[in-house]
């Protein structure tokens, strides 16, 4: 799992290296604030059905009603991004970017959902096959079009055939091999979209702290800070894809420990996980103040490299929200849905607060420092609601 997350982050540095090399930095920040818009209805309709697919271990629901929820979810996602594309008073460029980037998003929140199943099995080598497979076609269909082109919208559309040809060629016929395949009645999907709307809502909230920052830069720094600070902001995810994928292996095994009552093993998987996943935000700061100007100059253009300075702010931040991360899947292998809502909505509130004061007085620093403050108030949160699950089992 680690070298899956791994391989498909570094598909999306690609797409992002790939836009400031073969395109400009006006492009990629139109790539970004596309991104940033078409990212929270999507991941409000994602549902975050992968876990509570791989956390169903008495399998309460046959599959075809998670999907046929993650397929309505996702056309209205779509529709959502093109509303806000066309009534947003956005450019035709962006908005054409951001209606193509929410089509890539449903056709990958499809995947996701097999993902589910391949998770619950424990076959994460199916799940890391179909990361890497995706980041190399992705990277080679959107790279293609690039460089015949030169335009963003050609670009963004190959990137969506080739994330839905991956779907249909790779993900279907593994992910749902041997599944029931019986048809769900609509009240039985309405429970599961009930159970998951929760989820649903704090991957919005999630996707929202992460993107204020880009919509205050957009909004008080223009298009191209915006790209810069995006592609800065790329290498938090060389952590996150490995805490993340740490929170996806552990989550069976935490979702089983939890319902057992065996607080121990939850614990102890939890604590090595927190632990890990501090050692990467340590690391990455290290790197980042010590080749940042070289990294950057190698990863996009000899400009960058100004941006050290934000990359060793960025990386710093990323730390504590590895710990975040980590977190969140402990909560949610306790299947904690509903309170996380709340937290998330205050972790938001933070992240807009800090990013409308801070971004207009000390620029791209104060993204930075916005990532860290949210990451702070979403770790203490999490820590309280852990503390009060684990009180309730033990009762």
């Amino acid at each position: 799992m680690i070298a899956g997350n791994v391989v498909y982050a570094a598909g999306q540095w690609g797409i992002l290296s790939l836009l400031a090399k073969l395109g400009s930095s006006e492009m990629l920040g139109r790539y970004a604030l596309a991104v940033a818009v078409a990212t929270p209805p999507a991941m409000l309709a994602h549902l975050n059905l992968r876990a509570v697919i791989a956390t169903d271990v008495g399998r309460r629901h046959p599959f075809h009603g998670y999907l046929s929820v993650r397929l309505a979810a996702s056309a209205v996602a779509v529709l959502a991004a093109t509303a806000i594309a066309l009534a947003s008073g956005y450019s035709a460029g962006i908005a054409e970017a951001i209606i193509l980037v929410a089509i890539a998003l449903g056709a990958e929140s499809v995947s996701d959902a097999y993902y589910g199943l391949m998770q619950r099995r424990e076959r994460m080598d199916q799940v890391a096959g179909s990361m890497m497979l995706r980041a190399i076609v992705c990277v080679a269909a959107l790279g293609g079009a690039l460089w015949f082109t030169r335009r963003l919208a050609p670009a963004l559309a190959a990137l969506a055939a080739a994330r839905l040809a991956a779907t249909v060629l790779y993900d279907r016929p593994r992910g749902g091999a041997g599944e029931d395949r019986d048809r769900t009645r609509l009240p039985e999907q309405w429970k599961i979209f009930q159970t998951a709307l929760p989820l649903g809502v704090a991957l919005m909230l999630v996707s929202l702290t992460a993107n204020i920052p880009r919509y205050a830069a957009a909004r008080w720094l223009g298009l191209r800070e915006l790209g810069a600070f995006a592609a800065v902001a790329a290498f938090i995810q060389v952590g996150a894809v490995t805490a993340n994928a740490l929170g996806q292996a552990a989550t069976p095994r935490l979702a089983r420990a939890f319902a057992e009552g065996d607080l121990a093993t939850f614990h102890r998987l939890g604590r090595r996980a927190v632990l890990v996943s501090l050692g990467m935000g340590a690391a990455g700061v290290a790197c980042a103040a010590l080749l940042g100007p070289f990294v950057l100059t190698l990863a996009y253009r000899a400009e960058y490299a100004a941006y050290s300075g934000l990359l060793v702010g960025v990386m710093a931040a990323g730390a504590l929200s590895y710990v975040a991360i980590i977190l969140g899947y402990l909560l949610t292998s306790a299947r904690s849905f509903r309170p996380q809502a709340p937290l998330l909505a205050a972790v938001a509130a933070v992240s807009a607060v800090a990013s409308w004061l801070l971004i207009p007085k000390i620029g791209l620093a104060g993204a930075a420092a916005a990532i860290a403050l949210s990451a702070c108030v979403q770790i203490g949160g999490s820590l309280v609601i852990l503390r009060r699950l684990e009180t309730r089992c033990e009762s």
